[in-house]
């Protein structure tokens, strides 16, 4: 069994190992869908005609497809998806 001064020494190492991944990809409002998307600092909102709404999108992105919710998000290459507490839904982050 694990102490719990060894999981939190855990948990702060992986702070520490990971800075760039949060400043990177943050959590912005889309004023268009009315709520916040990932997305990367200066993204601006992007028409995607396959849900026929504007997302969240830097310069570089495609539409890529997300197996959890079976639509095309933009995302750049690489991307995963990951869990938005906001949206309750994975949506695809980019690997930085």
């Amino acid at each position: 069994m694990i102490c719990r001064s060894c999981l939190r020494a855990l948990a702060f190492a992986l702070v520490l190992c990971f800075p760039t991944l949060a400043a990177t990809q943050q959590l912005q409002y889309n004023p268009y869908a009315k709520k916040r998307e990932f997305a990367p600092e200066g993204a601006m909102p992007r028409y995607n005609p396959y849900t026929k709404q504007r997302e969240l999108a830097a310069p570089g992105e495609t539409p890529q497809y997300n197996p959890y919710t079976q639509k095309r998000e933009y995302a750049p290459k690489g991307a995963m998806p990951r869990y938005n507490p906001y949206t309750k839904q994975r949506e695809l982050v980019g690997p930085d």
